[in-house]
């Protein structure tokens, strides 16, 4: 590794410098130091090692020619990564050759600048500066970007993802499972008696007692499942790879967990329950994540109108599970 000598180095921009000659090597660190910080690959082996296990490196700057990997087959690897970071990271290619064919080539691998040897001290400043220069402003664009999309998606409250973001996942995952005939439910839970929650402890209390059913229903989802908050007190989960009795046994998890949660409302401790409706691909053969939601919400309705606090599979009302069944 190749750093400047002030103690503040490792808050300075970090280069991996990819280059088999110590000559050259030690050239470009008196070049660079004090405004990066160099790190040192030998080959374009020792280099994809770096770049996979250290997300600090920020531009690249190697030789063509080189023992096990060549400047090339690093520069392709780079472009191929599944990596965002990698994938877009700035390449600049150094060769001794005076023929175009090792700068063309480079280019077409996805290079974003040549410089020749031997290497100007001016001319690698200025193009490092550049490529470093960009580098950020595409990466503070992205993550803008990223969060204005989250932003779009995620409920303000709660943190969960919002009626849009669960359509729009639905919608997909319900393609898959008509696709490969596989299992899709959906659960739609309601808080109970939350027009009294508000009345009672003030439209604040009511935004605390939907965060902390939020954080209940977090937990209790598996990674592959997503929970969003698709009405003012209710909540809905998509549950891939999943049948009615598994989202059945999930749901009355859920019922059970949060009537025996002690909730802090306006500095009170209350009890809060759900009324749960299921609905699943398998059984109901719908056309639309809407219909399969709406089909839950029947349910969720019929389980509020047999004494909430439970939940409900079927349209008949008879396949309830309440507290003590």
């Amino acid at each position: 590794m190749l750093n400047s000598d002030t103690n503040d180095s490792s808050l300075l921009p970090s280069i991996l410098l990819v280059e088999d000659s110590a000559t050259t090597s030690v050239l470009l660190a008196k070049y660079l130091t004090g405004t990066y910080r160099l790190e040192h690959a030998k080959d374009g082996a020792e280099a994809w090692q770096m770049l996979e296990t250290d997300p600090h490196i920020e531009l690249v700057i190697t030789d063509i020619n080189m023992p096990r990997l060549t400047g090339h087959e690093l520069l392709i690897r780079i472009r191929q990564s599944e990596n965002p970071h990698l994938k877009n990271m700035p390449v600049i290619v150094m060769t001794t050759t005076a023929d175009n064919s090792d700068r063309n080539l480079a280019f077409r691998n996805g290079a974003n600048d040549f410089i020749a040897k031997p290497i100007d001290e001016m001319e690698l400043q200025a193009r490092v500066n550049v490529h470093h220069k960009l580098a950020q402003t595409i990466r503070e664009l992205e993550t803008s970007q990223r969060a204005l999309a989250e932003q779009a998606t995620t409920d303000p409250l709660t943190r969960l993802k919002n009626r849009r973001a669960f359509f729009e996942n639905g919608a997909k995952q319900l393609a898959v499972a008509r696709r490969y005939n596989t299992d899709f439910s959906i659960i739609a839970a309601d808080l109970d008696y939350f027009k009294r929650v508000n009345d009672t402890y003030g439209h604040r209390g009511g935004d605390e007692a939907l965060v902390g059913i939020a954080g209940i229903l977090q937990q209790m989802m598996r990674a592959e499942d997503s929970v969003a908050r698709v009405g003012g007190e209710e909540f809905a989960m998509l549950l891939p790879d999943t049948n009615r009795l598994g989202a059945a046994v999930l749901a009355e998890r859920i019922r059970a967990a949060v009537e025996h949660e002690r909730f802090t409302v306006a500095e009170q401790t209350i009890q809060l329950t759900l009324s749960i409706g299921v609905a699943s691909f398998a059984v109901e053969r719908v056309d639309s994540i809407d219909q399969l939601l709406n089909i839950a919400d029947q349910r969720l309705y019929l389980a509020k109108r047999h004494g909430r606090n439970r939940i409900c599979v079927t349209n008949d009302g008879k396949s309830n599970f309440a507290p003590g069944t």
